[in-house]
């Protein structure tokens, strides 16, 4: 029963990333969101990561000084948050 429900939530899964890939971002319900996260002195945006709502597309982004920060940071939290759910 188990392997049923996990094949069931793959390929719902696989089946909205199709979807997603092939009507692009103006396919998700609700849209995109991209804020600004708010951080704490004596700390700078440079020192966090960006943090997501993915149960409703929100995307909070610290003011990063560069570009090459904000992907080098974008990356991390790819890679770290795989592992891992955090409320935000």
């Amino acid at each position: 029963m188990l392997i049923i429900l996990a094949l069931a939530l793959t390929l719902l899964v696989i089946t909205r990333l199709i979807v997603y890939f092939v009507l692009g971002l103006r396919s998700l319900n609700p849209p995109l969101t991209i804020v600004r996260k708010s951080f704490e002195p004596p700390l700078c945006a440079d020192n966090y990561l960006p943090s997501v709502m993915t149960c409703v597309n929100y995307l909070k982004l610290p003011d990063y000084s560069s570009k090459e920060i904000m992907a080098s940071k974008l990356k991390l939290a790819a890679v770290e948050g795989q592992r891992s759910f955090h409320l935000s």
